[in-house]
């Protein structure tokens, strides 16, 4: 089973738990445990970069939190961990209880770190659906090889041979697949994976878009349910421009229509399906101040 864990605040615990592997906007630690592989997003330069720590949690089913230090990184990251319906994981290396006891997360546990593992492994597989889909975060051209694609599989299985839609409308081929730099025939949800593509070329592919089994088309405007978080306090208000993060995509984006029910304009078009989740981003702490869920998309 694969297990994708995104851990927004401790390096160090992800280096403890996992083997660092490439590293961009995010850093991915991998660890192989019997049958289990578990491959934890740590958001690289969150400071400046605030979409990254949305890209981890967006992509993950799970959230795990270090206590080590409670200051306002972990604030801002327990604040949007608290607007996601994800199973989130808390070290008990400081206690925290004051700062739950209003029942900010739904769904939590607090563990020591010599029992980590086990926490993790105790979740159970990603439901699925038949659509491939491979959320892409690198792609790059190996002599010999070709164009090599690296990213998480979000839905359904991927197999040699298949012929996939990347977002821009191109169609390519699956040459061959590695997971944890083996070669594999086939890779179902959560899977981290480098896919070797016949047809399409590395320059076509970058982070943010898509290889689907239907084409997920790049989208202009969005509808979206929202969630905002009351510690935020922010009124959303028709013109006002946030930054949209759904998965390893990212838009500024204009207001149309405000409400429980938003009506976005995104600056750059990104490849969106019913049903994907989102993060609102502001300047103010907490930068990840709403979620929520795209109703439609359009060009």
């Amino acid at each position: 089973m694969n297990h994708i864990v995104s851990i927004p605040l401790d390096s160090e615990l992800a280096s403890f738990i996992g083997k660092k592997g490439s590293e961009d906007g995010l850093t991915f630690f991998d660890r192989k445990v019997g049958n289990d592989i578990i491959v934890l997003l740590y958001p690289t330069n969150a400071k400046e970069k605030p979409y990254s720590i949305a890209e981890s949690m967006l992509v993950s089913e799970q959230i795990l939190l270090s206590t080590k230090n409670v200051d306002k990184e972990f604030g801002e990251a327990l604040v949007a961990a608290s607007l996601l319906e994800k199973r989130v994981i808390l070290t008990d290396d400081n206690d925290v209880n004051g700062l739950l006891a209003n029942g900010i997360l739904k769904d939590f546990s607090v563990t020591p770190r010599d029992k980590l593992l086990d926490k993790i492994l105790e979740h159970g597989a990603r439901a699925g659906t038949e659509m491939v889909r491979i959320d892409i975060d690198k792609a790059f051209p190996v002599h010999g090889v070709g164009t090599v694609v690296l990213g998480v599989v979000i839905s359904g299985t991927v197999k040699v041979h298949d012929t996939l839609y990347h977002s821009s409308g191109k169609q390519g081929s699956v040459r061959s697949i590695q997971s944890q730099d083996v070669d594999v025939q086939a890779a179902g949800p959560g899977t981290r994976v480098g896919l070797a593509m016949k047809g399409i070329e590395h320059e076509d592919m970058g982070k943010g878009s898509t290889l689907s089994s239907v084409r997920i088309s790049p989208a202009k405007r969005i509808s979206v349910k929202v969630k905002t978080s009351p510690i935020a306090k922010e009124e959303v208000k028709d013109g006002a421009t946030y930054l949209v993060v759904s998965n390893f995509s990212h838009s500024m984006a204009k207001v149309l229509r405000s409400g429980e029910t938003m009506e976005l304009e995104l600056e750059k078009p990104i490849p969106v399906l019913s049903g994907d989740g989102i993060f609102l981003v502001r300047n103010q702490t907490p930068r990840l101040f709403a979620s929520g869920s795209i109703v439609s998309a359009s060009a």
